[in-house]
Formats: structure tokens, sequence, C-alpha cells
């Protein structure tokens, strides 16, 4: 008790690097609320977390590191410098988290690497993930190449590079992980689903059964309109001015009509 009144006292962003793990909840917590409650996503408060949050996707205690993630993405989502932090933070949730056994842990580093490809910083986001396909623990290679396929269902193609993918898909087609393997297959189906049949002359390596597996595929999904679900900051921009463009001619017309 002693304890938790002595680093109660102490600022947020040292609560969050405590050697106590209840420390460090308490601090993450204080920062949700410190990180939605700053109205100027260029705010010079957010300075001194950007060295932290690295840290917070990391931490040690399982139950820290949930509240850690939770705090990183309420940062991500609203700080305007978040995007120098893209490199570190992916890292940390492809070594540390992608293959947690709590699936909450999981799924929250899934979101906030998807909330970076949001906010522009997709490519760096793509690399790291990329880099994870080299991981030795085949929970990590499966759990990257779902968070690859889930980018580009919710992004598409005009966002999520595939040239770098494709190149990878004729070796995790043939890792000896059935995860990693069942995973891969599905992104392959993604990718055709959206570039079409010119696909299929960019996998010839893969071997002949898996090739006639993935046709009866292609077929099921062929003629499919691939559509974005979800857009980059910038596009969501541009369609809130477009779509504010469109009610001032609306209310314009309008008014004509009463003259």
């Amino acid at each position: 008790m002693e304890d938790e009144q002595e680093f109660k006292k102490l600022p947020v962003d040292e609560r969050c690097v405590h050697k106590l793990w209840k420390a460090r909840v308490d601090g993450y917590e204080e920062a949700v609320k410190i990180f939605r409650a700053i109205d100027d996503e260029k705010s010079p408060e957010w300075n001194k977390f950007l060295g932290l949050v690295k840290k917070f996707v990391v931490d040690s205690n399982a139950l820290a590191q949930e509240k850690g993630l939770e705090a990183a993405l309420v940062f991500t989502e609203n700080c305007g410098f978040a995007g120098k932090t893209v490199g570190d933070v992916v890292n940390g949730i492809v070594t540390k988290c992608l293959g947690a056994p709590k699936a909450k842990t999981k799924d929250l580093g899934i979101q906030i690497a998807l909330m970076y490809v949001e906010i522009e910083k997709h490519d760096a986001v793509i690399e790291e993930l990329i880099k994870g396909f080299d991981h030795k623990n085949p929970k990590i290679v499966s759990a990257c190449v779902s968070t690859v396929l889930l980018a580009l269902r919710e992004f598409g193609v005009k966002v999520i590079n595939v040239k770098p993918l494709i190149k990878k898909i004729p070796i995790l087609l043939s890792d000896r992980d059935k995860a990693v393997r069942d995973e891969t297959k599905q992104l392959t189906i993604e990718i055709f689903r959206w570039i079409g049949p010119v696909f299929k002359t960019q996998i010839q390596s893969v071997p002949q059964v898996m090739l006639t597996e993935l046709e009866t595929e292609f077929e099921k999904v062929k003629g499919e309109k691939a559509i974005p679900t979800r857009y980059l900051r910038s596009q969501q921009e541009k369609q809130t001015l477009e779509a504010v463009a469109s009610e001032d001619t609306g209310d314009g017309d309008a008014a004509g009509n009463f003259t």
C-alpha cells in the first residue's frame, strides 16, 4: 500500500516505465485519459510519450502489456507525431504480441498495426510484417500473414503494395506449418481478388498441385469487385470535404427553388 501511494505521486510518463507492474498499469490507464483529453494532435504534450510507446507494447507483465497496448492504440489514433514510432512499435507487436497466448493481446496488436496503416505509415507496417515472415515461431509467421491479409482486405491495393508480398508467397505456401500455409493461401486468393488473372503469371514457381488448388479458389472469386472498407486519413479528409461541398451545392439548389 505504501508503494502504491508512492508511485501515485509520480508523473504519468514515469509511472509507465516503473519497475512495479501495478504502477505501469496505473500509468497506462492514466495515459489513455490524457491522450483522449489532448485536443491538438500536434500538442507538445505528446512529446514526453514519443520515446515510451514502444515499451508499452512489449511490457513483460501480461496484464500490464494489455493496458499498454490499449494506451498505444489511443496514442496512435490521436497523436500527430505517432508515425515516428511505427518501426519500433510494429516490431514490438510482431515479436511480443502476435504470438501471445492471450487473444486480446494479439487483437490489440493487430488493431495498432492497422491504425498505423490508416495514418499513412502503410509501407513501414508491411515492411515490419514481412520481416515477421522469417520468424522461427510459426505462430508469429501465420499471424503476420493474416495481419497483412486483413490490411489488404480493408485498405486495398492502392494502399498496400503487393509486389513484396508476391515474392514471399511461394516460400510461405511451402512452409512446413499448416497454419502458415493456410493463411498464405487466403492471402493469395485475396491478392487475386484485387489484381485478377495477371497474378497467375507471377506465381508460376508454386508447386503444380498447389496451383491447381488455387485455380479452383480463384474461380470462386473471379468477377468479384474488390473495394476498400477502410481509408487512409488523407482519403477520409477528402471524402469529408467532398461530402460538405456536395451538401453546400444541395443547399444552394434548395434555396434557389424558393426564389
